[in-house]
């Protein structure tokens, strides 16, 4: 949506200099002016300001052609998001996008919080702190992760290709297998979007039971059902690895 304001913001600025140049209350510049001057000037500017909307237009509505997220390296979420909220607007598939967005904005704010819990609980050279903090910081980067593979998925996939083979098969009243296989494809693609927001919310739901299970406690009170807590987000982190 933002993308579509600033279009029309353009817009209406080519508009209203327009207005100023060429009304003849205002500036009243015409191309046949008596002077030659004024004539030509009218001229050149008509041509800038064709320009100047044909630019934006094409600045905004074009589709740019962006790398994919490189998985196996050190993400930042200003980056995914980004990536994400670019993506949001898709047909189809813009929604995975979107619902990645609030997942990271999610996790940042519940790894931030869990650092000062875990802060105000241990000290920060013990290894208990440790062993609370390298659990953080895996579900963290581990969504980041999934979420920069989902966007990857997001912009790889080809929604008018499906729009097209779903229609075919519909209109061609009679088997066709290749088109058949071809869809069958492109759902799959949908369902593996659809199974990497899902793990990403479980793992967002073990992260929220571990900050109430933490701030919960005092020091070495409830040791047993925290670590069970640890245990059963570092199991689901092991199973999110499966995701490439």
């Amino acid at each position: 949506m933002r993308k579509y304001a600033r279009l029309l913001g353009s817009y209406a600025g080519i508009l209203i200099t327009a207005m100023v140049l060429y009304l003849p209350w205002l500036v009243g510049l015409t191309p046949s002016d008596p002077s030659i001057l004024r004539a030509g000037l009218s001229v050149i500017c008509g041509i800038v300001l064709t320009g100047a909307f044909g630019a934006s237009t094409y600045a905004y509505l074009h589709e740019p052609e962006y790398p994919l997220l490189e998985t196996s390296e050190v993400l930042e979420a200003d980056d995914v998001i980004w990536r994400l909220q670019d993506l949001s607007h898709l047909p189809l598939v813009g929604h995975f996008a979107q619902d990645s967005i609030g997942q990271v904005e999610t996790m940042d704010h519940r790894c931030e919080r869990l650092e000062r819990l875990l802060s105000s609980k241990f000290d920060q050279e013990s290894f208990t702190y440790e062993k609370f903090m390298d659990v953080v910081r895996a579900a963290h980067l581990t969504l980041l992760r999934n979420c920069a593979l989902l966007a990857n998925r997001v912009q790889s996939f080809d929604v008018d290709g499906y729009k097209k083979t779903g229609r075919r098969l519909h209109a061609a009243g009679q088997v066709d297998e290749l088109g058949a296989e071809q869809l069958g494809i492109y759902e799959q693609a949908l369902t593996d979007m659809r199974e990497i927001g899902e793990a990403n919310e479980r793992l967002l739901l073990e992260m929220g039971k571990l900050e109430m299970e933490v701030s919960d406690f005092d020091g070495d009170d409830a040791r047993e059902g925290n670590d069970r807590t640890l245990e059963e987000v570092g199991q689901l982190l092991e199973q999110m690895k499966y995701y490439k």
